[in-house]
């Protein structure tokens, strides 16, 4: 899908573009060749045949001085400022008026140099006035080198007058030409970044409009510290939609959506078509959690709005953040497009927040199955996210038990499909808890009576909420992960030989999980000691060839927490 404010190109066009020190290079390297030029020029026009009035010496010096500073110039290259440039302009002018003076006659030749001035000045970022000032400089120089040269043998001061208007004319004809050149350039450059970033149909930031505000705000996100969010929106079944009402009614369809979306930001957000029917917003300063919330009423809206279509349309979603999802932007990208993949296998119409977890799970349990199993799964699979989100301490709870049950049954040598299930077993292993009470949840004592039998009512809550024939399998373990072998576990008092082995490797890697984590009721015991339990439990709490399974997986993996 998408590759890679509210984007337009920043105010101010192409002048604030070249207005810090690395695009003062250009301009220095310009000046250099000028300065370069106009030392080999006035030295040839000083050693060929001249007038014997001519005061060879002084022009050749003024030929070089004029070379050491062309080469200096490009020499230095980016690391000159643009004061520096100014002052170049300054100089040039100054050179040129001692080099008439040297030549002899104020209408020799080497006046045409204050021409050289004018086109580069007039092509230099300046403002008007400024150019102004540059053009009445070099006139001001002239008029004192006419003054002050001496009337050459040949008697041609009537003619200094006329010379003078026709360079001074020059000079503002070519400022005028050169200047309205300019302009245009700016202009047309400033319509083509725009066209570069803008998507013609919605009016919205193209996908590399998109691409340019990601990278600002995970940059900005670097410096402050404040996540950023990617939501990505893929209009869905689009091309039945474009057969059914036509090209324009697609496009009606496209501008109304973007309208919508840029209705639901903020000024902030930046919203744009990232391809054909799908949009990115990128979010400052928002989780995922808050980039979900806002997807899920993106998502209702769309529901709830005809958006050109007599049947109304709906869309898939996939949400990201960094840097919890991702490293950099193009991460950032890559796990919120496989998040918004993961919303399509799960039965469209819905959003989904990135985690390793689920997407992984819909690959390995869901790619061949029903839509409504599908949308069974991807439902509960939101409800274990939101699960794991209600309490600080029991953060990832779910993922990690996935983990550990994953690593559990494939030291017990299970079938990968096997193993993928009991994993997304692990996920789910919790989820009655989502009809357990706050209260009771994140209570800081012990539970009274009344509430431990809320408490374990859980796995049976749990089994119901899975009601579904792809699930079946999953539901049972899930019913029985709090058994144990010694027939003292709930809800039915199970034994060893009655408890399926999944539901003991669930019991396993919860229990581990939940020793060897903060809890706002207690502190973690510690790997180690959360171990010699297991092996105390085993055989009565534990069923045996789960723990010594689970003792053999941690020895051998480094890391365990994800």
């Amino acid at each position: 899908m998408l590759a890679f404010p509210r984007g337009d190109p920043e105010p101010g066009g192409s002048r604030e573009l070249i207005s810090g020190r690395a695009a003062a290079g250009p301009l220095a390297q310009v000046q250099g060749l000028l300065a370069l030029g106009a030392a080999v020029n006035g030295a040839i026009a000083t050693l060929l045949p001249h007038p014997d009035y001519y005061n060879v010496p002084g022009l050749l010096s003024v030929q070089i001085s004029a070379l050491v500073y062309g080469m200096v110039v490009l020499m230095l290259g980016d690391r000159l400022s643009f004061n520096w440039l100014k002052i170049g302009n300054l100089l040039a002018a100054a050179l040129t008026t001692v080099a008439v003076y040297f030549s002899g006659d104020s209408s020799s030749g080497f006046a045409i140099f204050y021409l050289w001035i004018g086109f580069y000045v007039f092509y230099y970022p300046v403002s008007r006035w400024e150019a102004a000032g540059y053009l009445a400089f070099a006139a001001l120089c002239y008029a004192v080198a006419i003054a002050i040269t001496p009337t050459p043998p040949t008697d041609v001061a009537h003619s200094n007058v006329a010379f003078f208007s026709i360079v001074a004319g020059t000079l503002a004809t070519a400022g005028v030409l050169l200047t309205y050149l300019r302009q245009r350039v700016e202009r047309l450059m400033t319509r083509l970044v725009e066209a570069s970033r803008t998507d013609p149909l919605t009016a919205l930031p193209n996908r590399t409009g998109l691409q340019l505000a990601l990278e600002r705000e995970v940059e900005r996100s670097r410096f402050d510290e404040q996540p950023v969010s990617l939501l990505l929106i893929d209009i869905d079944h689009f091309k039945s939609l474009n057969e059914r009402l036509g090209i324009s009614g697609g496009d009606k369809i496209l501008q109304e959506l973007a309208v919508m979306l840029k209705d639901s930001t903020r000024l902030i957000d930046t919203v744009a078509r990232s391809g054909g029917q799908e949009f990115g917003i990128v979010l400052p300063q928002i989780d995922g959690k808050g980039a979900f919330l806002l997807a899920e009423k993106i998502l209702s809206r769309m529901r709830g709005s005809m958006l050109g279509s007599p049947q109304g349309i709906s869309a898939s979603a996939g949400v990201a953040e960094f840097p919890n999802h991702a490293s950099d932007p193009a991460d950032l990208v890559a796990v919120t497009d496989r998040a918004l993949q993961a919303a399509k296998a799960l039965g469209r119409d819905r959003a989904v927040i990135y985690s390793p977890e689920v997407t992984s799970t819909v690959g390995a349990v869901a790619g061949k199955r029903s839509v409504e199993s599908q949308a069974q799964l991807a439902t509960v699979l939101s409800l274990a996210e939101a699960l794991d989100q209600r309490d600080s301490y029991t953060a990832k709870h779910s993922q990690t038990v996935g983990l550990l049950c994953e690593m559990m049954a494939r030291e017990l040598g299970l079938d990968e499909a096997r193993v993928q299930r009991v994993r997304l077993a692990g996920i789910l292993h919790d989820i009655g808890k989502i009809g357990v009470p706050d209260s009771i949840l994140g209570k800081p004592g012990q539970l009274t009576t009344d509430e431990m039998d809320q408490m374990r009512r859980h796995p049976e809550l749990g089994a119901r909420i899975l009601a579904s024939d792809e699930l079946d399998d999953v539901r049972g373990w899930i019913l029985a992960h709090h058994e144990r072998p010694d027939g003292t576990g709930y809800p039915k008092g199970l034994t060893s030989e009655q408890i399926p082995l999944e539901a003991s490797i669930l019991a396993v890697g919860d229990a581990y999980e939940a020793m060897t984590s903060n809890r706002v009721y207690r502190r973690s015991i510690g790997e180690k000691a959360a171990r010699n339990e297991l092996r105390k439990g085993a055989g009565t709490q534990f069923d045996e060839r789960v723990v010594e399974a689970l003792l053999r997986a941690v020895k051998r993996e480094a890391v365990l927490r994800i």
